[in-house]
């Protein structure tokens, strides 16, 4: 790992401003952008959903538990007015697909990573995730995701999905990518999922074994150095020693033959939206154990 300081310019989805930041590690590819589609009523996709604020800004956000969505914390700051947004002014939308989702979750509180502070970011940046806690359970259709126990190395695949800004209605994927080394102290996670702005707080996937998918870590930040594009995330490792987060147990997914679910749900404007919504093995970007 390189030690060398770098002043370069960090992209972060709910800021809109620009900071300086440390960069390490071996280059990564310059960004292209090979996303996929994929099905959000299916799993693990359907444990994914777009976070809304009443403010006009998104990002992406995903299912630890029933009663709790892990996503970056600065998508719950208001730049203009340099303060947290409130918790009832967050929407979360799983499954959210071109106007339709599975369910409509308000948030009732939530808790940041401890010590982050937003204008602060360049020392902070380690602590920028949140865990919020919804109002009443997530439906049984919504198989939350676990985060990772393991510290997978680096070359280790991986993919990332969640609400691009210029494919803000629709779910994609990132499969064609892979964890880098941790850097900070093993406080940070460099990997080469193309992060835009709008992923921020999408989960970065890997395979636990089976049909099970975990969380490695989820995504903060994109940053410049030396005309190179270098993605960061905070890694599952990081957040899960803290006593705020509380997640599920791994749940087996049902098979994909049981019979389609409808849920009726209200968009923003009160406009009822039927969904149907069937569970799947995940699709072809569900990527075997290196």
């Amino acid at each position: 790992m390189v030690g060398k300081l770098a002043r370069c310019v960090l992209l972060v989805a709910a800021f809109n401003i620009s900071m300086s930041a440390v960069a390490y590690g071996a280059p990564v590819m310059p960004l292209g952008i090979h996303r996929e589609d994929v099905n959000a009523s299916h799993h693990p996709w359907s444990s994914i959903g777009k976070l809304y604020n009443e403010t006009g800004g998104s990002c992406s956000g995903v299912a630890i538990s029933r009663e709790k969505i892990l996503t970056a914390a600065h998508c719950i700051f208001n730049a203009r007015t340099r303060r947290f947004i409130s918790a009832d002014s967050l929407h979360f939308l799983a499954g959210y697909q071109l106007g339709r989702y599975i369910t409509h979750a308000r948030i009732a509180s939530y808790e940041i990573g401890p010590g982050f502070d937003p204008l602060r970011y360049d020392e902070t940046s380690s602590a920028d995730w949140a865990v919020l806690t919804v109002t009443e359970s997530l439906p049984a259709r919504i198989v939350p995701l676990r985060l990772s126990n393991d510290t997978s190395p680096s070359g280790t695949k991986a993919v990332i999905a969640g609400y691009p800004q210029d494919r803000a209605f629709a779910m994609t994927a990132d499969g064609d990518c892979e964890l880098r080394e941790k850097i900070s102290d093993g406080r940070l996670l460099m990997h080469t999922c193309r992060g835009i702005k709008g992923y921020s707080g999408a989960p970065i996937l890997v395979n636990a074994g089976g049909k099970e998918m975990q969380i490695a870590g989820i995504q903060i930040a994109t940053f410049q150095s030396g005309g190179m594009e270098k993605m960061i995330a905070v890694p599952a490792q990081a957040i899960r020693g803290h006593a705020l987060v509380q997640m599920a147990s791994y749940q087996p997914v049902p098979a994909s033959s049981e019979a389609e679910m409808k849920t009726a749900s209200y968009d923003f404007d009160g406009t009822s939206r039927e969904f149907n919504a069937r569970w799947d093995d995940v699709s072809s970007l569900l990527l075997t154990a290196p």
